[in-house]
């Protein structure tokens, strides 16, 4: 199967080039008839969801579809490609492949039906719940051991209050800052601590949202630039 690879972006695991808003505009038309399709914006590229589960990404003006294997037949030529760099493999379709409406929307539809739904899990009956309802400080969090604690510490992070106000992303860009060799890990460890999960899951099956999500924040946090 044919497979693109993606180009990356000043260090950041995304491409080049964002999508537009109007390849969105066009795209959501194209699947108005495949039902409850929206999409949420990530800072240049976005995400879709059908009935509130993510289906794919649209990076670079191409639609990036979970892989399945309902999906797959429905392509005559299926190709694959990662989003961006380190990304698993996803359905590529560009804005050629989008002019069949009637296929699109099948095809939206097939993978979202085709996509395990992940019950959530029930706090009282899980020991990562228990345990975060016990935690007094950070280190009583699942997935936070004491290196995890000292690079917490070291950008000011020191009790839970803080770390829940921060959010996962927060957290983990504001030890960044201070600590520029805190890798990927600790983003889904922080992830994990507030949510309950391991850190596994969470590296799993939220790296696109958290990774999407990373980035805005470091957009955000880059000071302007100054007109000499």
């Amino acid at each position: 199967m044919p497979t693109v690879e993606p180009q990356a972006r000043s260090g950041l695991p995304f491409s080049t080039m964002s999508t537009s808003a109007s390849t969105m505009e066009f795209l959501l038309d194209q699947l108005r008839q495949a039902g409850p399709v929206t999409c949420r914006k990530m800072f240049g590229e976005y995400c879709l969801y059908f009935d509130g589960r993510p289906v794919g990404l649209v990076c670079d003006d191409q639609l990036y579809l979970k892989p399945t294997a309902e999906g797959r037949a429905l392509l005559s030529q299926p190709r694959e490609g990662p989003p961006f760099p380190g990304a698993k493999p996803h359905l590529l379709l560009d804005a050629d492949a989008w002019e069949d409406a009637q296929a699109l929307c099948h095809l939206v539809r097939a993978t979202a039906m085709a996509l395990p739904v992940r019950p959530a899990p029930k706090a009282k009956t899980t020991r990562l719940a228990k345990t975060a309802t016990k935690a007094r400080t950070p280190a009583d969090l699942p997935n936070l051991g004491p290196k995890s604690m000292e690079m917490l510490a070291a950008a000011g992070i020191r009790t839970i209050a803080q770390l829940r106000k921060l959010g996962a992303v927060a957290a983990y860009t504001k030890v960044k800052q201070h600590l520029g060799n805190a890798s990927l890990n600790l983003l889904w460890a922080l992830e994990g601590a507030l949510t309950d999960t391991p850190w596994q899951v969470v590296a799993r099956d939220h790296r696109t949202s958290l990774l999407l999500a990373l980035e805005q924040a470091q957009q955000t946090a880059k000071p302007p630039k100054t007109r000499r």
